[in-house]
C-alpha cells in the first residue's frame, strides 16, 4: 500500500548518519560541533568532563587544520593543490597523511575496477557540478578531452620516503570523496591517544565509533532515508559508516534523472541512480571512497562486488516517488532481517528488504532514545 510510506519532509542531498545516542545517556557525553571541509563535524565521547571541551576540541581543530593542509583544493597552498599545479613526473614530497590517502586512493581504484576515480575534476567541471547545472549536455569531443585528463593508473604513490607522482603530467587529484573518512579516522585516533577511547566522530555524514561505551553499550547509528527519517539503526563499535547519496542533487534532461556522480567510464552522470548507498569499515577512510565506487556501480553489480568482498552494504532504492526499497548485504542486511516490522525476499546477487509500516513508527521508536542528528552537507570539495 502505497501510503505506508508516505514520508512528509524535506529531501536531503545525501542520506545521512544519526547517532542514536540511547535512552541511558548521561551527562558524561560530551558533544562538540564545528566546521570544516565545506561541511560540519560532529564529536561525542563517552567519558569526557564539560570543563576539558575547549582543550579536546582546540586538538581537534588541529588535526582538520592538518588535514586540510594537505589535502584542501580550495587552499592553492595545500601540499595536494602544488602537487597538482606541478608538471614534473618525477616523485615529489609530501605528508605521510597525504601519501596514505593516495595510497588507499590507488587500491580502491583498482579493487572497484575504476569505479572509484579521485582524478575526475575536469569532468565534474565540465558538467558544471558545484557550480551550475547544465542546461544541454557537452559535446562527446569534449567529455572525450576532459577523460583525457583522468586517470588514477597514471597516479603513484608510496611512503618510505612519502611521496607521489604523475605519469602524465596534466593528470590532477581531488580526494572530497575520500579525505573526510580520513579526517574522520584521524580524529578517532587523536581522542583515543588523549584518553578517550569511547566516542564517536562524525565529518559531513562520515561516521567512525572507538570502544564501548562505560555501561557497556554499544554506539547507534542510524542512517537516514532519502526523506529525511530514520531509515536503518545499527549498533556499531570499532566500525564506521559512510554513506553516498544522490536524491537532492542531479538535473533532469529529456525525461532521464542524471546524478551528480560521474562514470569515470563514460565521463558522464550516473542515469538513474540509486538513492544513496552506505557502507560499513573498520576504517572509515575505506568506507567513504568504496561508498563513491558502489554509487557509480549501481545496486545489480554493487550488490554483487560487496558479496565478493564481504562488504556490508545498504542501497536505498526510491520507486514510484515515496516508496523505499532497501537493498542490504552482511550487517546491514542481517539487522534488516531481525527487525519484525520488515519482510524480506531473496533477489539476485543481494537481498531486498521492503518497508512494510510507517516510517514514522520507527522515527517515533527511536526518538524516545534521544537523538543527535549529524546532517550531511554533501559537499563535493574540501574547504578549509
Amino acid at each position: 500500500m502505497k501510503s505506508l510510506v508516505n514520508i512528509i519532509a524535506a529531501a536531503i542531498q545525501c542520506s545521512t548518519i544519526v547517532l542514536a545516542v540511547g535512552s541511558s545517556a548521561n551527562a558524561e557525553t560530551l558533544k562538540l560541533n564545528g566546521k570544516t571541509m565545506g561541511s560540519y563535524y560532529a564529536i561525542a565521547i563517552d567519558g569526557a568532563a564539560e570543563s576539558n571541551a575547549a582543550e579536546i576540541q582546540t586538538k581537534m581543530e588541529a588535526v582538520l587544520a592538518d588535514v586540510n593542509r594537505q589535502m584542501s583544493t580550495w587552499d592553492p597552498e595545500s601540499e595536494i593543490s602544488r602537487f597538482n599545479q606541478s608538471v614534473s613526473t618525477d616523485w615529489y614530497p609530501v605528508s605521510p597523511g597525504f601519501a596514505q590517502v593516495v595510497l588507499e586512493s590507488i587500491r580502491l581504484h583498482k579493487v572497484t575496477s575504476g569505479a572509484f576515480d579521485p582524478t575526475i575534476a575536469p569532468l565534474i567541471d565540465l558538467w558544471g557540478f558545484g557550480a551550475r547545472r547544465p542546461k544541454s549536455f557537452p559535446s562527446q569531443e569534449a567529455i572525450d578531452t576532459a577523460r583525457s585528463k583522468t586517470g588514477m593508473q597514471f597516479i603513484e604513490a608510496k611512503q618510505d620516503p612519502p611521496a607521489l607522482r604523475k605519469t602524465r603530467s596534466d593528470v590532477t587529484l581531488n580526494l572530497s570523496a575520500i579525505a573526510p573518512g580520513h579526517g574522520t579516522d584521524r580524529l578517532s585516533e587523536q581522542l583515543t591517544k588523549l584518553g578517550y577511547p569511547s566516542h564517536v566522530v562524525d565529518i559531513g555524514g562520515e561516521v567512525r565509533t572507538g570502544t564501548l561505551k562505560a555501561n557497556g553499550e554499544h554506539w547507534r547509528l542510524g542512517v537516514e532515508s532519502p526523506f529525511g527519517e530514520i531509515q536503518r539503526v545499527i549498533e556499531c563499535s570499532k566500525n564506521s559508516v559512510s554513506t553516498s547519496g544522490n536524491y537532492r542533487n542531479y538535473f533532469d534532461y529529456k525525461g532521464v534523472r542524471y546524478s551528480h556522480t560521474i562514470d569515470p567510464a563514460t565521463g558522464k552522470p550516473l542515469m538513474n541512480p540509486p538513492a544513496s548507498v552506505s557502507v560499513l569499515s573498520d576504517s572509515c577512510m575505506t568506507s567513504d571512497g568504496l561508498a563513491t565506487g558502489l554509487m557509480v556501480m549501481g545496486i545489480e553489480r554493487g550488490l554483487l562486488f560487496a558479496k565478493q568482498q564481504g562488504l556490508s552494504v545498504l542501497y536505498l532504492e526510491v520507486v514510484e516517488e515515496r516508496t523505499i526499497i532497501e537493498h542490504a548485504t552482511g550487517e546491514f542486511l542481517a539487522v534488516a532481517l531481525s527487525s519484525s516490522i520488515l519482510r524480506s525476499k531473496e533477489q539476485g546477487a543481494g537481498n531486498t528488504i521492503s518497508l512494510t509500516v510507517i516510517l514514522a513508527v520507527l522515527l517515533l521508536a527511536v526518538t524516545a532514545m534521544g537523538i543527535v542528528i549529524c546532517r550531511s552537507t554533501g559537499s563535493e570539495t574540501i574547504r578549509d
